[in-house]
């Protein structure tokens, strides 16, 4: 009877696998997450060897199956009772931590005062291997190429003290980071994000932060690197609609009212001619020629030049005499782009984990004044995407 139970039990289990494969995927909850839907990924001996098409398999698999997003609200909800609620505290959700790499870290949200908040917790193992590839840079590209880091905290850092002392401290954490960096300028977003202290820097669903958050930090990079920083009262202030952003589908289960961000922007095209090229993995094809700086078919963070891309050529053709400078960034980059964009002769974007090439021939290519390595404090607790840096180098 026990083997038979057994059996039954098997072959439910795997007309049900079939049934979530075979169904057409649940498209909503990838877009609740601000990004695209993962493809089949290439084929090829390399990969395979290398273990990049499993690990990018199972990505497609993770998409691809029906009922993706109930799925999920089922396995927080179950993962969120592990949380508690705290009067001195608030409520903590139990989750995943992603940054696009196919590495899942256990992570944990706040939910207070409408915001939906990820919680640190440093990683120093991870933060000196991210130090590590940045100096890898800097030995790499000529000496003559000034080069700046700037790592972004999030927004419970600058919640009420009981919340933010919940998590490890994220200025520690970059100042711990600073402080291995060799012949790199630090960039200091964090006491300009201190100073403004404003509810927009911020988005209440989402982990990212907005374009006057980025604004503030754009300015204190270009009073580094002896530009003129550019007004936001010079453009249009835009929005382009409402959206839930990554992290309400996480804690969906766990709020007590509706919760919902607004998408906005500052046109900078209104006063510059751009042009955007975007380039392939193979490093010659080119697509999206002609591509927006502000997507506005999206209404979420996907606004910015429509996500993350492998390499990205933006041409500000009413600054030729601009400085060229080349990022490698995270998606926390998108929302800071436009304004550099709005200052430079041309700004080269090169996100690790999708970019296929060498940076240093990037660098010889467009013969880049300065190099400059954004990211959000949670990318340098990351081990694969540490490694994702070294092996564009």
């Amino acid at each position: 009877m026990r083997k038979y139970f057994i059996s039954v039990l098997f072959i439910l289990l795997l007309c049900a696998s079939a049934i979530l494969i075979l169904a057409p995927p649940d498209t909503d909850s990838i877009a609740n997450e601000n990004r695209e839907l993962k493809t089949f990924p290439e084929f090829s001996m390399e990969n395979v060897w290398s273990g990049k098409f499993s690990s990018d398999f199972e990505g497609y698999v993770d998409d691809n199956i029906a009922f993706r997003g109930k799925l999920m609200n089922i396995s927080d909800a179950i993962r969120s009772r592990l949380g508690y609620t705290d009067e001195g505290i608030g409520r903590i959700v139990v989750t995943s931590s992603d940054i696009g790499t196919g590495q899942s870290n256990e992570g944990r949200l706040v939910l207070y005062n409408n915001y939906i908040m990820e919680m640190f917790h440093k990683d120093e193992k991870s933060q000196t291997k991210y130090i590590e590839a940045l100096n890898e840079i800097r030995n790499a590209v000529p000496d003559n190429i000034r080069m700046y880091s700037m790592l972004v905290p999030t927004a419970l850092e600058f919640s009420d003290k009981a919340y933010s002392d919940a998590q490890d401290s994220q200025k520690e954490a970059i100042d711990f980071v600073y402080k291995g960096l060799k012949g790199i300028f630090p960039v200091d977003a964090y006491s300009a994000l201190l100073q403004d202290n404003s509810d927009s820097l911020y988005f209440k669903t989402d982990h990212h932060w907005t374009t006057d958050g980025a604004y503030d930090a754009y300015r204190k990079y270009i009073s580094m690197s002896g530009g003129d920083a550019v007004q936001k009262s010079d453009f249009t202030r835009k929005e382009n609609g409402n959206f839930y952003g990554s992290l309400y589908l996480k804690a969906k289960s766990q709020l007590t009212e509706q919760v919902m961000d607004t998408i906005f922007y500052y046109d900078i095209t209104e006063k510059n001619d751009v042009e955007i090229k975007m380039r392939a993995e193979d490093n010659v094809t080119e697509y999206g020629i002609g591509s927006p700086v502000f997507d506005l078919t999206k209404n979420n963070y996907l606004l910015f030049f429509g996500g993350d891309n492998p390499l990205m050529e933006i041409t500000n053709k009413s600054n030729p005499d601009g400085k060229t400078v080349l990022v490698i960034k995270d998606s926390y980059a998108n929302a800071f782009l436009p304004w550099l964009v709005a200052s430079s002769g041309k700004v080269i974007v090169i996100d690790p984990r999708s970019f296929g090439g060498s940076l240093v021939e990037e660098v010889k290519r467009y013969n880049a004044d300065e190099v400059l390595v954004l990211n959000y404090i949670f990318s340098a607790t990351f081990d694969d995407y540490c490694d994702m840096i070294k092996k564009i180098i």
